[in-house]
């Protein structure tokens, strides 16, 4: 291989790149296959982070240093040198080169792509016109959020506020707003489809506003017209429209709409299409089409519409790049993303030729590695010094004959590019691939197994685009050089190298993730007992478990847990500042800079990192003394971050309250110890250039809300050295080796949400229509996903373990459209193409496995019973020892009707309701009704999840926000932590933050005059503090024998919705029925009984008008459970108030259906007060009994 001109290797995943990068620098270095040698200072090594930096630095330290060895002995087992001493026969001379190579290696030239562009804008500065004095900014996540802030207020501040609302519809917050842009900043070369950049929104808002409102006056001509030939429905039920959309039921429903819009209403898009000249068209099943001058009208307005979202990207993107231009400019500062571009532009520029000439005669060779992470601007900078065209400095300097012959290498495997989120681009590794003539590959996979390496080879390589760009991305199956087989065994029996775990049923997401994490854990159990690894036992630090997120992660770590099986989890996203540790120690701070602020230091106390239990904090709350110790104790931290600063205080923090001790007794005790000694460290060096404590809370705050994924400094240590599982990211994993790799969730199906695509030129363009070339969208997920799939599975050395099942999406089974099932059902028979459509997994999966002696399936796809029982999971014996056992004799007389009961168990149709000792939450679920949480295209919270599970974690977020906040911070915060404990994707934090911080501000209002009459004023959440709530209260209400009869006609006397409501059903009972109150609040003296309903009533606001909460309250008999609510807060404040009296003091119940609350609309708020002679009348049947 000739060391001149351009070539590129395509190095397979372990085939041995950086002892290839090495291998090629020894022979520079002596001069093999160029005309003169090169030293380490003449030789450009870019790769692209600075960890490699250091690798490739010491491996080809160590490379020179066994070549020098070599040379001086004159022989080598190493068989590359040993080719070395026969092509380089001068050893003499040789040893000299390289003895110099090695004691200049602290010199050579091995970079970062952004460390090289600094270099050389420094050190030719006046060539590239390069601000010699500019500061690099390490991490621009600060200003970039500074720079979004600065337009979000020039947007709404200036625009009218008609406008603004429409822009707050859109993006909630800033935060929204940015999560959306973020990741097209850094995009230089990107075209918007369409381009709103210069759109005058406010011009374009006042047009749209004037059509409005003659469509507005239009339609209210129409509407009030006698004219036949102006009823828009009885055109529309005579054409012929399709019936089966435009509906009995239908019809109306969109007509009321146009309705509200004509008196002044807000436009409802939606329906207005359904009268658009255009839409009707299309129905129309003949030429009979519905005529009318308004449809025609609305035609034209509908397409006059806005796109608010679309406007807003454009605007805020380029706004957000300006500003931030500005910003650095004034203080002479360069981002990574400016390097790049500078340089790029300088080499583009009138005078890139003498720059592009200087260095050149500085690194006349260069070697690029990872080179499918490349992006245009760093193809194009090495394209312009190396290109084609250049063959030798003298070419283009037009110099005296110099002799140095230019080189440029480029080293990389685009099957593993799948670093897109940091820019890189896939499409320009095509394109440099295409223009580079001279293509190498390397051809022995010097990692795995021999097995694992046939089983990779068949599964890759039975399809014709295993990578969907097959001509640009190629597979080449690769040979094996480990040939030992059987090396992984399970109780003496050899076990395949790729072993696929089928589930027996159809599932959605959710019960794939849930199903699969526990078998993947019991599996690794069985390992872990049984399984050998070359003759040894096998122990965690032997196995990965591959994941994408930290839901999936959390999950399988929950599993091993359970288990007993430690685990730890790696993930290259992961930053100290956003774990929970970082809030709770923010809270810590605040109290201890203000120990007397009694809010602050029971918020501190109540953190997972003193480890309180209820007793603990309860004698504290109640023990005046203990109180008076704690704040002095706490006003000692004070003093000692004043004196020797906040490190040495929390270290005394975690001396005197014995945390590390209390800690490391729990699983995660080794994570929090660590983390919370690394988070004390940063705060330290960061407290040295800020001015004062609170100054150290804000910018812990700051860091917690924005924390950045590009400072190493604050990326999670690694807390112990103990063999542990490896939980890791695939992401995190590239680059890395492991005896086992599990892949438990691979038919994940993962709906496409991105707007990036590239055209046939490879020009990358977002579409933000998100319609018109979605299939581009999808096709450019789905072959990304498949780089992820075979970066996953080479990591495997001996063994990979992938979880399989049927996947589905609201009943369709999708498991085909992901990467494992485009690879089990495109494939190559009989030398053509073939897609394998209708078959189900079972089938596909057999088929690979009857195609290669590695691959084997287990679970229901596989008849051999001895091997599916192989990875079954244990449970614990059961078997008690033969000891002298008896039973008790029991001479006690039961009282079979006395119970701890509640309302749920009374409510029930059923004659023998269950005992229950807790009620805390009344779940709104049937007996029939699952879990469900599919994916959508919109995150509402009519698409959020319905069910118990969801029930409680809605329930959860009221519990703890503060109500009278006055953004979304703190319910952001809120909802991160519940969201990730629940296991939802953190993808619905946005929406969700949006609608809690809505539904406080609702007013809350009685639906008809009669009840409202009863209150008095109108309230909102938002409008209760902290100390005029109690969430949770639990009650017990003993009470004598009584019988459902006598409830219903109590009932059925005095209350509206118990007259219209089936009969309760329960036998005679006695004893204690006990319960828990959402939420108990005072406002204005009064005090109010809140329940908060997740109940699934429709997907619009108007499925929750008041008659439908009427019948939701009536179906489900809550009347008989706010009854009971009223009757426990009753008995409080009759013991509580002096002067109790129930009219005045009680201001009656709210249930809050939350689904339907929305400002402005008088959904979802069901009030009722009950009369006082039925609570009075209950009261006394509880007391004396029948």
């Amino acid at each position: 291989m000739p060391l001149t001109g351009q070539a590129l290797i395509e190095a397979s995943a372990g085939t041995g790149k950086t002892y290839t990068l090495a291998a090629l620098y020894l022979r520079l270095l002596l001069g093999l296959g160029r005309e003169r040698a090169l030293t380490v200072d003449q030789i450009l090594v870019v790769t692209f982070t600075e960890a490699a930096t250091q690798e490739l630095r010491e491996r080809i330290r160590a490379r020179i240093q066994e070549a020098r060895t070599a040379f001086v002995l004159s022989a080598s087992d190493d068989p590359f040198i040993a080719q070395l001493l026969i092509l380089h026969q001068d050893h003499p001379s040789a040893v000299l080169d390289l003895e110099y190579a090695a004691s200049e290696m602290d010199q050579a030239a091995v970079f970062t792509i952004h460390g090289f562009c600094q270099r050389m804008l420094r050190q030719h500065a006046f060539e590239s016109s390069a601000n010699f004095n500019a500061q690099l900014l390490s991490d621009d996540t600060a200003l970039v959020r500074q720079a979004l802030l600065d337009y979000w207020r020039t947007e709404l501040y200036d625009s009218p506020s008609d406008l603004a609302q429409e822009i707050l519809g859109c993006f909630a917050t800033p935060d929204k707003l940015l999560g959306l842009i973020r990741g097209y900043l850094g995009l230089s070369d990107l075209q918007l489809s369409p381009d709103y950049s210069d759109f005058d929104l406010q011009q374009q808002w006042r047009e749209f506003i004037s059509l409005q409102q003659q469509l507005q006056q239009a339609l209210q001509q129409v509407l009030n017209s006698t004219d036949p030939g102006d009823d828009l429905q009885a055109l529309i039920r005579d054409s012929s429209v399709d019936k089966r959309s435009y509906s009995k039921k239908n019809l109306p429903v969109w007509y009321g709409k146009l309705v509200i819009f004509a008196e002044g209403g807000k436009a409802p898009f939606k329906e207005l299409l359904k009268f658009s000249s255009e839409q009707l068209q299309l129905k129309a099943k003949t030429e009979d089409v519905p005529e009318h001058p308004i449809f025609e009208q609305i035609n034209g307005f509908c397409a006059r519409q806005i796109d608010f979202k679309a406007v807003i990207f454009c605007r805020a993107l380029a706004a957000v790049r300006n500003n931030m231009q500005a910003e650095k400019y004034k203080f002479q500062q360069l981002s990574f993303d400016d390097l790049l571009q500078k340089l790029a532009g300088a080499l583009a520029s009138d005078t890139g030729n003498a720059l592009a000439v200087a260095i050149r005669k500085q690194y006349p060779f260069a070697l690029i590695d990872e080179f499918q992470d490349t992006d245009p601007e760093q193809y194009a900078i090495f394209s312009q010094l190396y290109g084609a065209n250049q063959t030798d400095i003298e070419s283009t300097a037009g110099l005296p004959n110099s002799g140095e012959q230019l080189g440029l290498l480029m080293i990389g495997d685009p099957k593993q590019s799948i670093y897109a989120f940091r820019g890189a681009d896939i499409f320009t590794y095509m394109l440099a691939r295409r223009q580079v003539q001279k293509h190498y590959t390397l051809g022995t996979n010097w990692r795995s197994s021999q097995g694992m390496v046939s089983a990779t080879n068949q599964l890759f390589g039975r399809s014709p685009g295993a990578f969907i760009y097959s001509e640009d991305i190629p597979f080449y199956p690769v040979e094996a050089a480990k040939s030992a087989a059987g090396e992984l065994t399970y109780e003496g029996q050899a076990l395949p190298a790729l072993l696929f775990w089928q589930s027996a049923n159809s599932v959605n997401n959710d019960q794939y993730l849930n199903e699969l994490a526990v078998v993947c854990a019991g599996q690794i159990e069985r390992m872990l007992q049984g399984g050998k690894l070359k003759n040894q036992p096998l122990n965690p630090a032997h196995i990965a478990v591959l994941v994408r997120d930290r839901r999936e992660a959390g999950l399988i770590q929950q599993a091993l847990q359970q288990l007993q099986i430690d685990s730890v989890f790696m993930s290259n996203r992961d930053n100290v500042y956003s774990l929970n540790l970082a809030r709770e120690l923010q809270y810590i701070l605040k109290a201890v800079n203000e120990p007397s602020n009694e809010r602050f230091l029971r918020t501190a106390i109540a953190t997972e990192i003193f480890q309180l239990n209820a007793l603990e904090l309860y004698t504290l709350n109640q023990d005046e003394l203990a109180w008076e110790q704690l704040v002095e104790e706490f006003s000692q931290y004070r003093q000692i971050w004043w004196r020797n600063g906040v490190l040495a205080m929390l270290h005394q923090l975690l001396q005197q309250r014995s945390l590390a001790k209390r800690w490391l007794g729990d699983v995660q005790g080794d994570r929090r110890l660590t983390d919370f000694l690394h988070l004390a460290e940063l705060l330290q060096q960061a407290s040295v250039e800020l001015e004062s404590n609170e100054a150290l809370i804000r910018f812990l705050q700051d860091k917690r809300l924005q924390p950045s994924s590009a400072a190493q400094e604050q990326q999670l240590r690694l807390d112990s050295d103990r063999a542990r599982v490896t939980v890791i990211t695939i992401h995190k994993s590239k680059g890395l080796e492991y005896d086992l790799v599990y892949i438990p969730f691979a038919c994940r199906y993962r709906q496409s949400t991105g707007l990036l695509y590239h055209d046939e030129t490879g020009q990358a363009i977002v579409d933000l229509s998100a319609k018109a070339h979605r299939e581009e969208i999808d096709k450019e997920q789905l072959a990304e996903d498949l780089r992820l799939l075979y970066v996953a599975i080479t990591r495997a050395v001996h063994g990979c373990f992938i979880g399989m099942a049927d996947v589905c999406l609201r009943n369709k089974s999708v498991w085909q459209k992901t990467a494992i099932g485009y690879l089990l059902t495109s494939i190559v028979q009989r030398g053509e193409a073939v897609l394998l459509e209708g078959i189900n997994q079972g089938e596909a999966l057999q088929l690979l496995a009857d195609e290669n002696q590695h691959i084997s399936i287990i679970g229901s796809a596989n008849i051999d019973l001895a091997q599916a029982d192989l990875f079954a999971t244990v449970t614990p014996s059961t078997d008690v020892a033969p000891a002298h056992l008896q039973v008790q004799e029991f001479a006690r007389k039961i009282q079979y009707q006395w119970r701890v009961t509640s309302y749920s168990a009374l409510s029930r149709d059923a004659q023998h309701a269950p005992s229950i000792e807790s009620d805390k939450l009344d779940l709104e679920v049937s007996s029939q009704e699952q879990e469900i949480l599919l994916p959508s295209t919109e995150k509402t919270i009519f698409s959020f999840a319905k069910g118990a599970v969801a029930g409680t974690f809605l329930h959860s977020i009221y519990e703890e926000i503060d109500f009278t906040c006055t953004d979304q911070l703190q319910i952001q915060q809120v909802l991160e932590q519940r969201l990730a404990l629940s296991g939802y994707d953190l993808e619905w934090l946005p929406s969700l933050s949006d609608f809690v911080y809505q539904s406080l501000r609702v007013p809350l209002i009685a639906s008809n005059t009669k009840e409202q009459s009863k209150l008095a004023e109108a309230f909102s959440l938002s409008d209760i503090n902290n100390s005029d709530r109690l969430v949770e209260m639990e009650f017990v209400l003993p009470f004598k024998e009584i019988h459902s009869g006598a409830i219903n006609q109590l009932l059925a006397r005095y209350d509206p919705l118990a007259k219209r409501a089936g009969e309760l059903v329960f036998a005679r009972v006695s004893g204690m029925l006990k319960g828990f109150i959402d939420l108990t609040l005072r406002h204005n003296n009064q005090y109010y009984v809140v329940d908060y309903k997740s109940n699934f009533l429709g997907e619009q606001l108007t499925d929750y008008h008041p008659e439908a909460l009427q019948l939701a309250m009536i179906d489900h008999r809550y009347d008989f459970q706010y009854v009971l609510y009223t009757l426990a807060l009753h008995r409080l404040l009759r013991t509580r108030l002096v002067n109790y009296d129930y009219e005045r003091d009680i201001g009656g119940v709210f249930y809050l259906f939350l689904r339907g609350m929305a400002p402005g609309s008088d959904t979802g708020v069901f009030y009722y007060k009950p009369e006082k002679v039925l609570i009075e009348k209950l009261d006394q049947l509880f007391e004396v009994g029948l």
